[in-house]
């Protein structure tokens, strides 16, 4: 059975978590938002590695053919089935014939969709209106109890809540981790503007537009580094997932993993201020992040085992 795309919207994609072989023609280059790729493959049970359905700025429409639990993360988007609110960060479960729209944002710019027992990667990972997505149900004894949970409620009362994430997402500001070739005057130059979001190049590159930055570009080729921060016509233009393999804008610096889910999630007229860094601090800072990830993913299995627990008493 499948999942069928009755309205692809702007731009759905299947996408992994990392990048995989693009051999065959598919443009795999991983989550954008890493962050909210593995919360939702977490909250219905599967590895956060299995690959989620990426939709930006306008979402899809969906029909299920099949009892299917879902749980969607990233930009904050609300969806209606049979008018039931459909929130980010929650499990649902969604019966055959039943349709998911979307209406209006609060925040963000991309929504991924997990799907408990995962989906097929196969053929172009590029959805169009009228495809249908196979879904793979490599279920486990975890997903089992999950579903029999679920057809008694069709949704759980807890998920992640929104504070837990404000933190990691409303914040403006970017740590920029510093290269050893740049003059000190760029980044204190970058430091001290605000800039704005002009358009997003999908997946390829974010454009801002703020103060000049007089950085000279000698028409040497560099190599494109997801996160790299670029100077052309003296403006910042930042590296995403599918950004050329190689540019002749000159790079000022990088912006770490941890930052990298946030600035997908941004969108046209939102703030960007830069904070340098040595790549000491960036480490220490990863590694604060790996472990706040680690303890988002104990409380949420938690949650899920308690209710589970509760449901058979």
């Amino acid at each position: 059975m499948s999942l069928i795309v009755q309205d692809s919207g702007l731009l759905t994609l299947m996408q992994t978590l990392d990048p995989t072989d693009s051999s065959a023609g598919n443009e795999y280059n991983g989550a954008c938002d890493r962050l909210a790729h593995q919360l939702a493959n977490r909250l219905v049970g599967n590895d956060v590695a299995e690959p989620t359905i990426e939709m930006t700025l306008q979402p899809a429409t969906f029909k299920f053919t099949e009892p299917t639990i879902i749980a969607l993360s990233g930009a904050d988007f609300k969806g209606i089935c049979r008018e039931r609110e459909i929130f980010t960060n929650r499990i649902y479960l969604f019966d055959r014939g039943d349709e998911l729209v979307f209406e209006s944002k609060s925040r963000g710019n991309r929504l991924y969709m997990a799907v408990a027992g995962g989906i097929e990667v196969e053929g172009s990972n590029v959805l169009q209106s009228g495809d249908e997505v196979t879904m793979r149900r490599n279920y486990t004894a975890h997903h089992d109890e999950i579903f029999n949970m679920m057809k008694r409620r069709s949704k759980v009362n807890w998920g992640v809540d929104t504070y837990a994430l404000v933190e990691v997402y409303l914040s403006d500001t970017y740590h920029l981790v510093k290269r050893p070739d740049v003059p000190e005057e760029i980044y204190d130059a970058l430091e001290s503007g605000e800039y704005t979001v002009r358009n997003e190049k999908n997946r390829v590159a974010l454009y801002i537009r703020g103060p000049e930055i007089d950085f000279e570009n000698a028409g040497v080729e560099h190599a494109g580094v997801k996160g790299g921060v670029h100077i052309a016509d003296n403006q910042p233009v930042l590296a995403l997932n599918d950004f050329n393999k190689h540019t002749t804008a000159p790079q000022v610096g990088t912006i770490p993993s941890y930052h990298m889910h946030k600035l997908a999630q941004k969108s046209a007229d939102s703030k960007i201020h830069f904070k340098c860094i040595d790549a000491a601090d960036a480490h220490a800072n990863l590694y604060a992040h790996h472990l706040w990830v680690k303890s988002l993913f104990k409380a949420i299995d938690y949650k899920l085992s308690k209710e589970l627990v509760k449901e058979k008493m």
